[in-house]
C-alpha cells in the first residue's frame, strides 16, 4: 500500500495535463496540495511524496513548455516585476555555491522553499485571461475544502485514538501540543486552518462578486466550516490573519460604495457567532469526552482546550507578549550574515537535511544559533541575506499593490472584489511574517504566487 502512495503526485500529474484548460489542471494541483499533508503521514515523509507538490506542479510545467517550443510559442507572459523576480532567482542560485551552503544538494533541495513554485505567478496570470477563471477556481476549491473540513470536525469529536492508531507519525506530530487538535487532511494537528484562511475569503469574495448569494446554502456551509475548523484547530495567527484578508476585503468594497460589503459583514458576524456556539456548546463536550475515554494521551489534553486557546485573543497581554524582539533578531542576523548564512538552514530543508548542515563545526554554530526563528525575514535573512529579503520582500508588496490597484479602479463588482481580497492576503502574509514562515511552506507559498498572478492581469 505504501508504494502505491508513492505514485500519487506522477498519477495527479497526468491527470491535471489530461484536463481540458490549464485552469483545470491547476485545480487538481491544488487539490492535491490539500491532501499532500496526509500523504506525507501514511507514506511516513517518503522522499517522493515530501516534494510531492514540487513533482506534480514541475511535470506539468515541463510539459506545457514542450508543447510550447514544439508549437515555436517559446516567449514567456510579460508579468510585472519580471525583472526583479529574475533578480531573486538568479540570486537564489548563485548562492549555491555560497561558502556557507553545506553542500551542492542542500543548496539545491533549498529551492523548494525558494524557487519551485513561481511558475504558478505566471500560470495564474495566463489563466486570468478568462474573466470566469477566479470564479470557477474560487468555487470548486471551497466545495472540496468542505468535504476536508467535515472529516476535520469528525476527527475532533471522536477524539485522537484512531489516528494513533494510524501509526507513530500522527502521534509524534500531537506530542509537541499541549492541546487535542484534528490534523484534517493535513501533516500538522491543526493544519487544516490554514487552508480556512483562504476558503473563508474565497466563499466572501463569490457573494461579493453577485456569484453568490450570502443565503446561498453552499456559501453558508463553508464560513461556518472555515470558523469552525478555526476554532477547533487552534490556530490563532491564522485566524487572525483572516480577519485581516476579511476586514482588508470588505473595506475596499465600502470604499467602493458598495452596499453589498456591509451586509456582509453583518451576515458573517451573525454565522461567526452561531458557529462559536456550535463548537463550545456541542463539539467541545464531545471531544472532552471522547478524550476521557482515550488511553496513552497526555493528561493535559484532558484539561486544556484549544477553545481555552482561542479566549486569550480578548486578553491584551496576548499580544503585547507574543513574538517579542523581532526587530532585535532581525539586525543580529543582517549584521552577522548581511550575504546569508547558506541556503536550507532553515524550513523544510533544513529539517529533512538536518545531518549535512551540521558536519562541521560552523555548520553546527549556525544551526544552533539560526536554525529556526519564527519569523520570515529573519529566516529569509538567514538564508538570502539581505538582497534576497529586500527583493523577495519588494516584490511582494508591489504585487500588494497591483492588487490593491485592481481593487480601486476594476470597472466590474467581480475583478474588484477579487483584487480586494488578494489584497488582503498580501496584507495578512505580510503580518503572519513577523511570527511566522509562511512564504517558505506549503500551503500559503503556492496560493500566494497563484492568486497574486491572477490579480496582476
Amino acid at each position: 500500500m505504501r508504494y502505491l502512495i508513492l505514485l500519487a503526485p506522477f498519477v495527479a500529474a497526468l491527470i491535471a495535463l489530461r484536463m481540458r484548460d490549464r485552469l483545470t489542471a491547476m485545480l487538481v494541483f491544488f487539490v492535491y496540495l490539500s491532501v499532500e499533508g496526509f500523504l506525507k503521514l501514511v507514506a511516513n515523509y517518503h522522499p517522493v511524496i515530501h516534494i510531492g507538490v514540487d513533482i506534480v506542479l514541475w511535470i506539468v510545467v515541463a510539459a506545457w513548455v514542450a508543447v510550447a517550443l514544439l508549437q515555436r510559442r517559446s516567449r514567456l507572459p510579460h508579468v510585472p516585476f519580471f525583472m526583479l523576480l529574475a533578480f531573486h532567482v538568479v540570486w537564489v542560485v548563485l548562492l549555491v555555491f555560497s561558502p556557507y551552503t553545506a553542500s551542492l544538494f542542500v543548496g539545491v533541495a533549498s529551492w523548494k522553499v525558494h524557487l519551485s513554485m513561481i511558475p504558478l505567478y505566471f500560470i495564474g496570470y495566463l489563466v486570468a485571461a478568462d474573466q470566469d477563471a477566479p470564479r470557477r477556481f474560487m468555487r470548486v476549491l471551497t466545495i472540496f475544502w468542505c468535504g476536508a473540513f467535515a472529516i476535520t470536525v469528525l476527527q475532533y469529536v471522536g477524539g485522537p485514538g484512531g489516528l494513533l492508531d494510524l501509526g507513530q507519525p500522527y502521534m509524534s506530530r500531537l506530542a509537541h501540543f499541549h492541546e487535542w487538535r484534528p490534523f484534517g487532511t493535513t501533516a500538522l494537528p491543526g493544519g487544516e486552518a490554514v487552508f480556512a484562511l483562504v476558503a473563508l475569503p474565497f466563499a466572501l469574495c463569490l457573494a461579493l462578486r453577485g456569484d453568490y448569494s450570502m443565503r446561498n446554502p453552499w456559501i453558508i456551509v463553508t464560513l461556518v466550516g472555515s470558523l469552525v475548523v478555526f476554532f477547533i484547530s487552534g490556530g490563532r495567527q491564522v485566524f487572525l490573519g483572516s480577519l485581516i484578508v476579511v476586514l482588508t476585503m470588505l473595506g475596499l468594497q465600502l470604499l467602493r460604495g458598495r452596499g453589498r460589503a456591509a451586509a456582509t459583514l453583518v451576515a458573517l458576524v451573525v454565522v461567526g457567532g452561531s458557529s462559536w456556539l456550535v463548537v463550545r456548546e456541542y463539539l467541545l463536550p464531545e471531544a472532552q469526552q471522547a478524550l476521557e475515554e482515550a488511553t496513552g494521551i497526555p493528561d493535559i489534553w484532558r484539561e486544556r482546550s484549544t477553545v481555552e486557546r482561542f479566549e486569550t485573543l480578548l486578553e491584551a497581554s496576548t499580544y503585547a507578549e507574543a513574538r517579542r524582539g523581532g526587530f532585535g533578531m532581525i539586525w543580529d542576523r543582517a549584521t552577522a550574515f548581511p550575504f546569508g548564512a547558506g541556503l536550507g538552514r532553515t524550513g523544510s530543508a533544513a529539517s529533512a537535511l538536518g545531518e549535512q548542515l551540521t558536519q562541521d563545526r560552523l555548520g553546527r554554530m549556525i544551526q544552533e544559533r539560526y536554525g529556526f526563528q519564527d519569523n520570515f525575514f529573519a529566516a529569509m535573512l538567514v538564508e538570502t541575506g539581505i538582497p534576497g529579503t529586500v527583493l523577495l520582500t519588494t516584490i511582494v508588496v508591489g504585487l500588494g499593490f497591483l492588487a490593491l490597484r485592481l481593487a480601486r479602479r476594476a470597472p466590474n463588482p467581480q475583478d474588484s472584489a477579487f483584487g480586494a481580497m488578494v489584497t488582503g492576503y498580501v496584507m495578512a502574509i505580510l503580518v503572519m511574517s513577523w511570527g511566522s514562515q509562511p512564504l517558505l511552506a506549503n500551503p500559503t507559498l503556492p496560493f500566494f504566487w497563484f492568486l497574486v498572478g491572477m490579480a496582476s492581469r
